[in-house]
């Protein structure tokens, strides 16, 4: 497959969407023009996605079966790969999902915006799932003994990651934020679920959580102004442009940590 496409361009990752794309086109030294039959039989335009496997299903149309067969995504059908996911994302290994998926017709690149990335869902659209990969990303073997050296200091630990709620909260057990067997009906809530909350249960839920999970830069200047109002005083880490908005509070009751160090 490699030897007779070209990436033409790249639909760089959005938080909004969690997925990136590539599009490709028939490499010119095949030497056969480009048409939509041929877009349709697999040999014309086509667009490669990764991302977030919900977030991927959720704009799948069809499932790729048997290496070339096509077939309804049904609601069903998305449940088990799901299950799938979550399988692996709270094993023994605590694997990271991508989710793969081809855009088997996509729009001309003509009819593209690529200079606005609100537009990208648009394009990865009736989509095609091909599969997951799951990444193998361990905790470091230090991080439990900082926890408890931060519980001795008196020092809560949240953490707020992008990661999928599953398997953030299966990391979370391995690093003994949460035990085993512990309820965590109060304690770990995903972005949308924080969202769909009014502002006391909002305040509340800063009070008692240690995890939030799925993310976007909004909810950590969110949970940081709530820990304030509250009279905490916040320390933040993180090594990326996402996390500077909340390290950034005018409130100088929040400290941005530096990661990596000298």
């Amino acid at each position: 497959m490699k030897e007779g496409l070209k990436k033409s361009f790249t639909l760089e990752f959005s938080r909004d969407r969690k997925s990136m794309s590539v599009f490709v086109e028939p490499d010119e030294a095949t030497d056969r023009p480009m048409t939509r039959s041929r877009s349709k039989s697999g040999e014309g335009p086509k667009m490669f996605v990764k991302g977030a496997p919900e977030g991927i299903l959720d704009r799948c149309t069809h499932v790729r079966v048997n290496g070339c067969d096509k077939v309804e995504l049904t609601d069903n059908l998305k449940k088990d790969i799901l299950s799938l996911v979550g399988r692996y994302a709270t094993g023994k290994f605590t694997l990271r999902c991508l989710a793969l998926a081809t855009v088997d017709d996509p729009p001309s690149p003509a009819d593209m915006d690529l200079t606005e990335s609100d537009n990208f869902a648009k394009y990865e659209s009736n989509m095609t799932f091909v599969g997951v990969v799951g990444m193998l990303d361990p905790p470091r073997e230090e991080v439990k003994d900082a926890l408890d050296r931060c519980r001795t200091a008196g020092i809560r630990v949240i953490v707020i990651t992008g990661d999928n709620k599953a398997t953030a909260e299966a990391i979370c057990r391995r690093i003994g934020l949460f035990e085993a067997g512990e309820d965590l009906t109060t304690l770990s809530y995903a972005g949308k679920e924080f969202d769909g909350m009014p502002a006391d249960e909002q305040r509340s839920a800063c009070r008692n959580a240690r995890l939030f999970s799925r993310v976007e830069p909004s909810h950590k200047s969110k949970i940081v102004a709530y820990l304030q109002e509250q009279g905490h005083i916040s320390a933040m880490t993180g090594d990326g442009v996402n996390d500077a908005p909340a390290k950034e509070s005018r409130n100088r009751r929040c400290y941005g940590i530096r990661n990596g160090g000298c």
